[in-house]
């Protein structure tokens, strides 16, 4: 691609044996121009080269995002989630042409976040900060894509004048000031109780870290945590509709365990054998991406005869793996059956032999998504 070597990987096996086992040399990522130099002035969390202020951050990030912090906001999830629930009756008691869901469960995702960093609640979609943050997000995301990656491949390029350049500073100046006005109103309460921002804020008191680590931090929960979530659930809403006998197994599972007086909360889920797995057969069959985050190699190797340069970008094909025929029987099939009494969480299997991995959704090695243990509540 342009000046960079690109390497996919397809293969569960390859992967292991680079991004796992020699996660030390292929786990720093190439600073990309838009995405990262010009969209985050080189802040960005999630695209950060493996270097020192990385190490730094990467404890804070996972302090927030551990399985702790998951069961202290266990109660939380559980409202948010009974809230969406009671939403979506609404809406489509009241519609009679149906509803697109993925802005509901956007919603969700996004109060998820805001009440954990901020204490801060969203009521409705049609409230001006959804709007707001939608619009932002959405054209956040979209300076990720590749075909806005080309300076990376071709240098020169980014000294051509483009309205690229100028949409991406003015989206970055946007999300400063919006995520600034949302820190300043957490300082701003007196009253407030504890929430992530505040304990961040006593960081920077400390020295640790810099107003634009915060407001960096903050955007790569957004970024990661909201969107990617909320699109996934409305693929697997999609698969849903389209294959109603699994619905029929998931209600009559439901009705067992859970019972009819009540919604399904987080301690039901050892109990429930069948949505476990078709939360997992979601996150397998409806990724939101197709390839995993560019990883980068720090020095020259060899694996099975290549050699591989430095610096080249290393990618994980997720579709390629999720596809492969022989990992999972007839994989293009929305197939829950698949995954019935795989009993280990999407975390622990991704540390453990890649034969017996779920998916590879969340990424792998060093770089494995941070968030896993909270994505995998609110998927």
């Amino acid at each position: 691609m342009g000046q960079q070597n690109w390497i996919i990987l397809t293969s569960d096996k390859v992967v292991a044996d680079l991004l796992q086992k020699r996660g030390k040399t292929y786990s720093t990522r190439l600073p990309s121009y838009y995405a990262f130099q010009v969209l985050t002035r080189g802040k960005s969390y999630i695209g950060s080269p493996y270097n020192e202020r990385y190490r730094m951050l990467k404890p804070i990030m996972h302090e927030i995002l551990d399985q702790r912090s998951v069961k202290e906001n266990s109660k939380l999830f559980d409202n948010e989630f009974c809230i969406l629930m009671k939403t979506f009756y609404k809406v489509s008691t009241q519609s009679k042409d149906g509803f697109y869901p993925k802005d509901y469960f956007l919603l969700t995702t996004l109060n998820i976040i805001t009440l954990i960093c901020l204490n801060k609640r969203t009521e409705s979609v049609d409230d001006s900060f959804y709007a707001e943050f939608e619009d932002l997000m959405r054209k956040h995301l979209e300076i990720f894509k590749v075909a806005n990656r080309l300076p990376d491949f071709f240098p020169i390029l980014k000294w051509f004048p483009n309205n690229l350049y100028n949409n991406t500073i003015e989206n970055r100046d946007n999300i400063e000031a919006l995520l600034r006005k949302l820190i300043k109103e957490v300082v701003d309460d007196k009253e407030s109780k504890p929430c992530v921002i505040r304990n961040l804020l006593h960081k920077k008191d400390e020295g640790i870290l810099e107003e634009l680590d915060i407001i960096y931090l903050l955007d790569a929960m957004f970024a990661a945590g909201t969107d990617t979530i909320a699109a996934s659930l409305t693929w697997l809403t999609a698969a849903l509709a389209n294959n109603p006998q699994v619905q029929s197994k998931a209600h009559q599972e439901l009705d067992q365990v859970v019972g009819q007086s009540r919604l399904p909360e987080i301690s039901d889920e050892p109990n429930i054998p069948y949505i476990r797995a078709i939360i997992k057969e979601g996150q397998r069959y409806c990724a939101p991406i197709y390839l995993g985050l560019p990883h980068a190699i720090e020095e020259d190797d060899e694996y099975n005869g290549y050699h591989i340069p430095a610096n080249s970008v290393v990618i994980l094909n997720q579709y390629g793996i999720h596809t492969d025929e022989k990992r999972y029987e007839n994989p293009k099939e929305f197939k829950p059956e698949r995954f019935l009494g795989f009993k280990e969480s999407s975390a622990s299997s991704a540390n453990g032999n890649y034969e017996n991995r779920d998916h590879f959704g969340f990424g792998a090695g060093r770089r494995l998504c941070t968030g896993i243990h909270m994505a995998c509540i609110i998927f």
